[in-house]
């Protein structure tokens, strides 16, 4: 069931997800605003942060009290997602006949100006971007596309390349998950930062419409009942490393919970079907309930969201699981921008761009 909106209007979808759709004179002024970060270097840029913030205060400026009372459900950790649409589209659109090398892509103008329009986006909803110093290289700005390999058209080179990783730079497919790291969710621990308060996508291309899938979990919790929500609370889980972080930095995790109570969002999740898996010291309820969040997630429909250059979608990474199928055509290209809400507290490592300790 896809969930873009059938009017260009601003209204909710359910209790967990919402539209906050422009008007034209307001997508021109995004638009705008886009480039001119763009040409001041994007989100990796010195300064351009607290252009963003600008610009989306200007921007907010404008909303009615409908945009205005969505923008903040998402700020105030209520909903799940939040699509962004109505929005121009780049005005270079050069569909390539096959996905240009990351290096080229990251030093693209358009890309850049996707990226800075992300990080407008998360500025309307009260999130600071910023990068980990063990993803990413340290980047603000990921590009999310298939360079190693798996998806379900080999790449030219794909037999002199190692086997692809279970990362967003390749093309298999990633079951359900919230974004790593997975140590703690809002308030640093132990030398960690917390993982992203939210993740905010948009596509440079996506020719065939692959969708993204987004599970918002509060059904899914109380689906499995009080006690197996309880258990899974408990320190009886283990994850592995995830094959993006830098070569040498990151770390597996044992003995950390799924679940915890949040008083801003009311709770909040760390999952990944394909890296967690019970401790040896996990109780049989906690087994137990471990087993029950697997089954209901198999059973559950995610919402199919279509990214394209003129629509975007934030993602409460503590609210919402999301997923993709094999990646069928290779020139598929989002642009991704992690962003912690006023509630988060990291260990910032550089203020101006935001990197923090991962």
């Amino acid at each position: 069931m896809p969930i873009e909106s059938t009017q260009m209007k601003s209204t909710p979808w359910n209790m967990e997800f919402a539209t906050l759709a422009f008007t034209p004179g307001q997508a021109t002024q995004l638009d705008a605003a886009a480039r001119h970060m763009a040409r001041a270097g994007g989100p990796q840029s010195i300064g351009v942060r607290y252009i963003a913030k600008n610009h989306a205060e200007g921007i907010a400026s404008t909303f009615d009290p409908a945009q205005s009372a969505i923008a903040q459900r998402f700020a105030d950790g209520q909903l799940a997602a939040l699509a962004f649409e109505g929005m121009c589209a780049p005005q270079t659109f050069d569909l390539p006949d096959a996905l240009p090398e990351l290096n080229r892509l990251e030093e693209d103008f358009t890309c850049i100006q996707l990226a800075s329009r992300n990080q407008i986006f998360l500025e309307l909803v009260k999130h600071k971007a910023f990068a980990y110093d063990i993803d990413n290289a340290g980047k603000i700005s990921r590009l999310v596309g298939n360079f190693k390999g798996g998806g379900q058209s080999k790449l030219p080179n794909e037999n002199l390349l190692p086997t692809p990783e279970l990362s967003s730079h390749a093309g298999l497919c990633l079951g359900a998950h919230t974004e790593a790291p997975y140590h703690c969710s809002v308030h640093a621990s132990n030398g960690h930062s917390p993982a992203p308060s939210a993740l905010i996508m948009t596509a440079r291309w996506n020719p065939a419409g692959e969708p993204t899938y987004i599970i918002p979990m509060r059904e899914v919790i109380e689906s499995i009942g009080s006690l197996a929500a309880l258990a899974l609370t408990s320190n009886s889980f283990n994850f592995t490393r995830s094959d993006c972080f830098v070569e040498g930095l990151g770390e597996s995790g044992t003995n950390i919970s799924i679940l915890q109570f949040d008083e801003n969002g009311g709770f909040a999740i760390r999952y990944n079907a394909y890296r967690f898996s019970v401790s040896d010291n996990a109780t049989a309820p906690a087994i137990e309930a471990f087993q029950r969040l697997h089954e209901q997630l198999h059973r559950t429909q995610g919402k199919a969201y279509d990214l394209q250059p003129h629509r975007a979608v934030a993602i409460n990474n503590s609210r919402a699981l999301h997923a993709r199928n094999v990646i069928k055509d290779n020139r598929r290209l989002l642009i991704r921008l992690f962003g912690y809400s006023s509630f988060a507290s990291p260990i910032v490592l550089n203020d101006d761009p935001l990197l923090v300790q991962g």
